[in-house]
């Protein structure tokens, strides 16, 4: 069974072409490919997004998608396509109090701002 690493190193390293059956093309996703070009590098991501969303469309069978994509992929130089991960939110250091179940923690903030303007 092909993965879509093994798609990927046809189309973008070694330009040699699969060819698909019913269990692969179950696997190809053109969608997904463009996902991982894009971290390979975002100029080409941009040329690869544009023709696939102006002649891509036309085709609807996963074997004229991998044509259509085996062919306007340029062949790349093979290296190790990095994953781009969110960045997770860091949330302040400072402890946050405990408040009742039915206060939301923005409530909490907001009644205590409004306290503290009215002792000022």
């Amino acid at each position: 069974m092909i993965t879509i690493f093994d798609f990927l190193k046809s189309l973008l390293f070694n330009k040699q072409k699969i060819e698909l059956n019913c269990d692969d093309e179950s696997q190809f996703s053109l969608f997904m490919i463009n996902r991982w070009v894009s971290f390979y590098s975002k100029d080409v991501a941009s040329y690869v997004n544009q023709t696939t969303n102006l002649y891509g469309i036309v085709h609807t069978i996963k074997q004229d998608q991998y044509n259509f994509a085996y062919y306007i992929f340029p062949c790349f130089k093979s290296k190790k396509i990095n994953y781009v991960k969110k960045l997770k939110k860091i949330e302040d250091e400072k402890e946050l109090p405990i408040t009742p179940e039915f206060i939301s923690r923005r409530e909490y903030e907001n009644y205590v701002e409004f306290e503290k303007s009215l002792t000022k």
